[in-house]
């Protein structure tokens, strides 16, 4: 399993024990290429550990040996602790702060983290019912997470590969990772682009390599993140305001209703049950793709200019469908 530069004493020692505990013998130059450090730190590291009450022993050209591991009587997560650590961060902001509520679960299952929770020891029943991720884990965001978070952390500016799926190539080039949002299901990086020289949005799956380097960056006073993502419906903006009026039928209205969305919107329920929405946005495609997902129970009242850019595609559609039938 291939790392990346840059980890932490913490995450070394983690990252120790996590081989250690897996393989019966690790030589010390093993564990450096796991670590991607030198042998020298990994010797330092091993007396660290001994430090922290591990147990181990060398036997020659076989390596490290653990002989005990680090698992205190209280070393299991709680339930609060579990939260604070996985659903409350995605819940609220914050919880870093002294002055969030679950600040104190998240501190104590953090400690207990990084001294090596053995596999099993939280609560795993609880952390398969509440299903936080939809969809398998991305095999290359797993890779490159562990990099992205420190530089964003540490304000380091990062080298990446990265897949323009628009333009359909990769670019290497330098940035300022700013923020980690969510939106829809995906992750995304706001981060200075020093290729463009402008501040960028980038999905974290389209990352291919990161490589955080030794300078580091400072978010200028000018830069608001809320200001940045306003009047965007999900993450993207074209730059130009456009102001859409809708009109929902019955069916699709009680699913609009329910809606939290990114941008403020007016929605209005008529008496015959369909429903006005009312919104201004600096995403006209993201906005439409929306639409689009709800067919012929949404239709477009404003501006005409959409009405009639989604009635020549109808059209379109209507030949599609229709020559297809014909050759059937």
């Amino acid at each position: 399993m291939s790392r990346t530069k840059g980890y932490s004493t913490v995450e070394r020692l983690f990252y120790i024990l996590q081989h250690l505990t897996n393989h019966e013998y690790a030589t010390a130059s093993e564990l450096a290429d796991y670590c991607k450090t030198s042998t020298r730190t990994i010797y330092r590291d091993m007396a660290k550990l001994e430090e922290l009450g591990v147990s181990w022993h060398r036997e020659g050209r076989f390596g490290y040996k653990l002989l005990s591991k680090p698992i205190q009587q209280n070393g299991r997560l709680t339930k609060e602790e579990w939260m604070a650590l996985t659903l409350y961060p995605m819940l609220s902001e914050g919880i870093t702060s002294g002055e969030h509520p679950f600040h104190l679960s998240y501190r104590s299952g953090l400690e207990k983290v990084m001294t090596y929770v053995q596999k099993g020891e939280s609560d795993g029943a609880l952390g398969e019912r509440i299903r936080l991720h939809a969809r398998p884990k991305d095999p290359a965001q797993i890779n490159v997470m562990p990099a992205i978070i420190p530089a964003i952390s540490e304000n380091r500016t990062i080298k990446v590969s990265y897949y323009s799926i628009h333009r359909d190539q990769r670019t290497e080039r330098k940035m300022d990772p700013y923020y980690l949002v969510p939106r829809e299901g995906h992750l995304y990086v706001i981060a200075y682009c020093h290729l463009r020289e402008l501040p960028r949005v980038f999905r974290l799956s389209r990352f291919e390599k990161v490589e955080a380097t030794k300078k580091t960056f400072t978010i200028p006073k000018s830069f608001n993140i809320d200001e940045y993502l306003s009047q965007r419906w999900s993450i993207i903006s074209d730059d130009t305001n456009t102001t859409f009026k809708v009109k929902f039928d019955k069916v699709a209205s009680r699913y609009v209703l329910e809606e939290d969305f990114h941008v403020d919107t007016e929605r209005e329920p008529q008496t015959d049950g369909s429903l006005i929405l009312r919104t201004t946005v600096k995403s006209k495609e993201e906005f439409l793709r929306w639409i689009r997902s709800y067919g012929i129970r949404a239709e477009v009242l404003e501006p005409e200019s959409v009405r009639e850019e989604l009635a020549a595609e109808c059209e379109k559609m209507w030949k599609v469908y229709s020559e297809k039938k014909q050759e059937a």
